[in-house]
């Protein structure tokens, strides 16, 4: 078996060396040469994790066709805005036919609110023969620096129509299980939601507030991410499951999440919004995801406290005490609502 993984970040670093443990070859394709040339001569991801080394069956290349051709699987694991170029570019490359593509990105097309395996589905298109190429998606609370330790990790594979049991398989491990769901809008949608609710709970941290206040929050942040969900077509039980509550609870609490600690300084005032997104060393989804759910919330007129307050601080200046004190504010309803 080959896996080609398109990406050399921290999240596409930590799956192949999972991968590499029971298939034959993985092949990273990344556009930073000095990463792909690390990985290849000292078997390491200097930029992200130095300290361990990578398997020999993994390596790296800059050549996209290259690092498809003979693969019996892709993934794509690039921040959510340059997966349509992604895709458009595997369309072009020796991706073989029938060859799933399974998406591990988190987020929505900015420009045309789309979830991103429909961007690949349109993208990558049809093989030689004329069969559409199989996509899906692999989500759930998996942080980087945990999976490529070996920590245990469930995540969901949700993909349409027969088949995808052999790859649930396939991608599972002895500390990686991976769970079947068909909903794929659902398990899609709540994996791109939660980086929204990271940064607010990562506000209400920087704020110096306590237990009481990030419980309200993640409980009532669920709320609009279910009904936003559910306006898009997702399950209702998705929302509770792992690409949902876990993911959520995850992201929102954990050290390693950058979306948390991007919240964290813009509520400590360390600099503006923008100053932090372009001078962070990865991408925080949860910027763009933000501006997208907002809009997919007037689309659908669905009223969304918390998202429109963090999109006000991140995107209108409002100062982050301001927006806690609104919310607090609001007139009173029933907890169903």
């Amino acid at each position: 078996m080959k896996a080609a993984i398109l990406g050399t970040g921290s999240w596409g670093t930590a799956f192949g060396r999972h991968l590499a443990a029971t298939w034959e070859s993985v092949v990273l394709w990344g556009v930073a040469e000095d990463q792909v040339t690390a990985i290849n001569t000292t078997r390491t991801n200097p930029d992200y994790f130095g300290d361990l080394r990578l398997p020999n069956n993994l390596s790296a290349t800059l050549d996209l066709d290259a690092a498809v051709r003979d693969a019996d699987a892709v993934f794509v694991v690039v921040p959510s805005q340059v997966v349509r170029e992604t895709g458009r570019r595997l369309a072009a490359a020796a991706l073989p036919a029938g060859a799933p593509v399974i998406c591990l990105s988190k987020g929505l097309e900015l420009d045309s609110l789309k979830r991103l395996s429909v961007v690949l589905e349109e993208e990558v298109g049809r093989d030689a023969a004329g069969n559409p190429h199989p996509v899906a998606v692999l989500l759930g609370p998996s942080h980087a620096e945990e999976v490529i330790r070996g920590l245990p990790t469930a995540v969901v594979l949700a993909g349409r129509g027969e088949g995808w049991g052999r790859w649930q398989r396939a991608v599972s491990g002895p500390r990686f299980r991976v769970y079947g769901n068909p909903d794929v809008t659902g398990v899609e949608f709540s994996s791109a939601f939660k980086n929204v609710l990271a940064i607010a709970a990562g506000i209400c941290d920087g704020l110096g507030y306590g237990d009481n206040t990030r419980g309200a929050l993640l409980t009532r942040g669920m709320r609009e991410l279910a009904r936003l969900g559910i306006a898009q077509g997702g399950h209702f039980e998705t929302f509770y499951g792992l690409a949902g509550l876990g993911d959520m609870i995850t992201t929102c609490t954990s050290r390693h999440s950058r979306n948390r600690n991007f919240g964290e300084a813009v509520a400590r005032g360390e600099h503006d919004p923008d100053y932090l997104v372009r001078h962070s060393r990865q991408v925080v989804e949860g910027v763009p995801m933000t501006r997208a759910a907002l809009k997919l919330s007037e689309k659908h007129a669905i009223e969304l406290p918390i998202t429109r307050e963090v999109h006000d601080v991140l995107f209108s200046g409002r100062d982050p005490r301001e927006a806690m004190a609104s919310l607090m504010e609001r007139a009173l309803r029933s907890e169903m609502e």
